[in-house]
């Protein structure tokens, strides 16, 4: 009953919810490209003093704008991030609307940025606003972190963090990422995997030749095919020297949160449409990979030619992107040095490695206020426990809002997806219910971080008149 005339807001303000966030996502904001983002930047501090924040926007070097906001009041204060660049929209035909058309059809609002995360933003936002109209002041003092970095490795935001450490100061951080699964469950993280993203590169003649020359000059689409067999054995094993050395064994607590843990694993073969796992892993070892296990993916290669028409070359270069998924204790660093120390080793010192984003893992503890909080409030709205994730086996900055000035700070993670928004792909979509669920389930948390705090402050009084009795 107490959330009744708060849920009765939301819903009678759902087409005007729905309209602002369609909005947000008819203006381009593609951090690769550029355009557009000091008018989005502007549009989401407009967003932010709707609901009677106080805002500043930073700009960092040449980077792209920081939006600042803080509302509400009370001793206790949370970082709420977010960011309002979106992934490029790739091909055109792939898309069965306009990426920005932000069109609405069978209930899914198709828009590149709905799902990741304009739509985790305007909810929050929503949130706010429909909690001030029904209980009043917000009880607790919220802090706004909006990017623009996101898909770049975010280097403003680290700098931000460095020059403006009281402003991320806070007992919580609340992240921008999370979804149903294919079960209709609703995922919480406690943390995030680290990201070293990096491209090797080898280099032959000055330019492409003649393949006729392919049996006495060098040719570095080998050479660097041969340096990637290096890093990864046939087993799908990371072989990079002393790698798995690094890697921390799992605590107590994780391995009771794992027990809690179920993969959809049909559910999930079907929407990604394929036969089965890597090593034909199921059931914990499944799991116990996906959230704990170290990944090195070779997210792309380029070399030659390799567009239509037949064309016999020799290349000149070849480079390739990798990504590794970092666990406790592999620092993005660390892993760039490994990988440097293992060519060389091997002979391959010509291969170059190029660092092209870092993040360090971040991991929190369930007992956290920011997470019990979370934890607490999805059951009424989602209608069933919440499947808690000691680390989302993505990754993000988050070493820059709780890591650089803040290495204590716990975060929580959740979003407003389900499992076929589908966020770096053609038809990124979000299903309005699953958004308006958001704004009620955000309203909930604050109220709730409220409530935790009363309850601390209570026991720290009994604690102090029992000291007195003493």
């Amino acid at each position: 009953m107490q959330f009744t005339r708060f849920d009765r807001y939301v819903d009678r303000h759902a087409h005007s919810f729905t309209e602002r966030l369609q909005e947000l996502c008819r203006m381009p904001s593609v951090a690769a490209r550029g355009t557009g983002m000091r008018a989005v930047a502007e549009k989401v501090e407009q967003m932010l003093q709707r609901v009677g924040a106080g805002t500043r926007t930073f700009k960092v070097g040449s980077g792209f704008p920081i939006v600042y906001g803080e509302c509400g009041a009370g001793e206790r204060c949370f970082v709420i991030y977010a960011h309002y660049d979106v992934q490029p929209v790739g091909l055109l035909t792939e898309w069965s609307s306009g990426p920005f058309a932000a069109v609405v059809s069978d209930g899914r609002l198709y828009a590149r940025g709905a799902s990741n995360s304009k739509g985790d933003l305007v909810a929050r936002v929503a949130a706010v606003e429909a909690y001030q109209k029904t209980f009043g002041k917000l009880p607790v003092c919220l802090r706004f972190v909006v990017e623009g970095e996101d898909g770049l490795a975010s280097p403003s935001l680290y700098r931000f963090a460095e020059e403006n450490a009281e402003l991320l100061r806070a007992d919580g951080c609340v992240w921008d990422d999370g979804y149903l699964d294919t079960k209709e469950r609703f995922v919480i993280s406690l943390g995030f995997k680290g990201i070293a993203f990096l491209e090797l590169r080898a280099y032959g003649a000055r330019t492409d030749l003649h393949s006729k020359w392919g049996g006495i000059v060098p040719n570095p689409a080998w050479r660097l095919v041969q340096a990637l067999a290096t890093v990864v054995s046939p087993k799908g094993v990371i072989t990079i020297d002393g790698f798995s050395s690094h890697v921390a064994p799992l605590t107590t607590e994780d391995r009771q949160m794992l027990k809690t843990v179920e993969l959809d694993e049909a559910g999930l073969r079907r929407e990604f449409r394929i036969g089965g796992w890597v090593h034909g892993m199921t059931g914990r070892e499944l799991t116990k990979e996906l959230i704990f296990g170290p990944t090195c993916t070779i997210c792309g290669i380029r070399t030659g030619h390799t567009e239509a028409g037949a064309k016999t070359i020799l290349p000149g270069a070849a480079t390739a992107r990798l990504d590794f998924r970092l666990v406790p204790d592999l620092a993005p660093e660390l892993v760039v040095r490994l990988l440097r120390e293992h060519l060389d080793k091997r002979g391959f010192q010509d291969i170059e490695i190029i660092e092209l984003g870092a993040a360090p893992y971040a991991k929190s503890s369930p007992a956290s206020m920011v997470a019990c909080a979370a934890i607490e409030s999805a059951e009424e709205v989602y209608g069933k426990p919440p499947v808690i994730y000691p680390i989302d086996p993505a990754s993000g900055p988050v070493g820059a809002v709780c890591g650089v000035q803040h290495p204590h700070t716990p975060v929580v993670s959740f979003g407003i997806s389900y499992y076929g928004s589908n966020p770096h792909g053609p038809d990124e979509n979000i299903r309005l219910e699953d958004f308006l669920r958001g704004v009620k389930y955000f309203g909930r948390i604050i109220h709730r971080l409220a409530q935790l705090e009363e309850d601390a402050e209570l026991a720290r009084t009994k604690d102090s008149v029992v000291q007195l009795n003493r």
